[in-house]
């Protein structure tokens, strides 16, 4: 069969979909959010959520690259980033025009919003240029910018090769670690409102050419050779269930040192972090479990849509959060209202499958049958 023509991995849409549904939970201030704090170990969704659409870019887009030429892969993914870069700002600017009308009164959106509250005219004329991220809005900004560099890595992958993109990345991230890039100011000027969001650009990166480099290699060769697989494994999951004794207080405090949490920050993607998702990368990849997929169903729906769930997310979340936050809702309440966003999600993506999915007449289905397979083409390539 053709690769790309290969029927989307079910596996991998379903594990996006149980990332996002987890950085629900953890973005909804009720007692429930402590279930979705790191439940893998010493890492998070986001990290899922990015390195999968990562690997997806490299299986998907190199596919186009093999089969057109580079500015047709640009094209593709220009169109992909634009419209991420459209949502984006589609989510955030009549979010925060509405917070500035009614912040005054409602003290949870004056906190979560004060940055922008506090220059309204200079962060709207940052948001355009990414360069005004108030809290939840940083994902999509760090998906542009990387996706966009996209093209320009796969093409010097294909005539040199993968080491050196992920040597060099490789050393950026471990500066960071070394915070040498502490001479990036916060805010340049301070008449300018710049806040550059949450995650280290120059730590993240590192993440996402590693999933890139691993998705457009899957699709050529197997990654870990068979005989290699136990001996990958193996390693792998010991470290995996170390990280999930140490996160989950299965591990003897007085084994460990409060000075190891320092090596798991999430912001700039820590060693330990980085070292408990690359175990758990490894072990998935040696392993290579194909579960039914029927189970698989409900999570692969909300992975299939996961750029406009991640969208209709924002929204929910931080009206969850004021109404939590200015209510004496008892906890089994707010728990409740913290299922609701769940469910509705859900709904959400059921509804954009149900469209995604005209029933076509037979007559219909079989003169359009010489049709499919170029707008199979396309739609694959803005689905990642």
């Amino acid at each position: 069969m053709n690769a790309m023509h290969r029927p989307r991995d079910v596996r991998l849409d379903a594990l996006r979909g149980l990332f996002l549904l987890i950085m629900t939970g953890v973005h909804v201030p009720a007692p429930m959010s402590r279930l979705f704090q790191d439940p893998l170990g010493c890492i998070g969704a986001a990290e899922g959520f990015i390195f999968l659409s990562a690997c997806l870019a490299g299986l998907v887009y190199g596919n186009v690259y093999e089969r057109a030429d580079w500015p047709t892969l640009r094209h593709r993914i220009r169109q992909r980033v634009k419209l991420i870069y459209g949502v984006h700002l589609l989510v955030l600017i009549p979010i925060v025009l509405i917070v500035w009308a009614i912040a005054g009164s409602v003290a949870p959106l004056a906190v979560h919003f004060s940055d922008f509250l506090s220059h309204p005219w200079g962060s709207l004329a940052l948001m355009p240029l990414l360069l005004h991220q108030p809290p939840l809005f940083d994902i999509l900004p760090l998906y542009v910018v990387f996706l966009g560099a996209t093209p320009w890595l796969l093409g010097f992958a294909r005539r040199h090769g993968w080491t050196l993109p992920l040597l060099l990345s490789f050393l950026v991230w471990l500066g960071v670690q070394f915070k040498l890039d502490a001479w990036i100011p916060a805010n340049p000027v301070s008449w300018l409102p710049v806040r550059w969001g949450a995650f280290d650009l120059f730590a993240w990166q590192f993440l996402w050419i590693c999933g890139v480099a691993l998705g457009e290699t899957a699709r050529r060769r197997p990654v870990i050779k068979a005989p290699l697989r136990a001996a990958c494994g193996f390693p792998a999951a010991g470290v995996v269930l170390l990280g999930l004794a140490v996160r989950h207080g299965f591990w003897p405090h007085q084994w460990w040192n409060d000075d190891y949490f320092l090596w798991m920050d999430k912001w700039t993607l820590g060693p330990l972090r980085l070292l408990d998702f690359s175990a758990w990368t490894l072990l998935l990849v040696a392993w290579n479990p194909h579960p039914p997929a029927r189970p698989l169903a409900p999570m692969a729906m909300l992975g299939r849509h996961s750029l406009a769930v991640f969208a209709l997310h924002l929204p929910l979340v931080i009206a969850a959060g004021v109404v939590i936050q200015m209510t004496t809702l008892p906890n089994g309440w707010q728990n409740a209202l913290g299922l609701s966003l769940f469910a509705l999600i859900f709904l959400w993506a059921a509804w954009l499958d149900a469209r995604a999915r005209p029933q076509l007449p037979a007559a219909q289905s079989k003169k359009s049958a010489g049709t499919k397979s170029g707008a199979q083409e396309r739609k694959q390539a803005l689905v990642t």
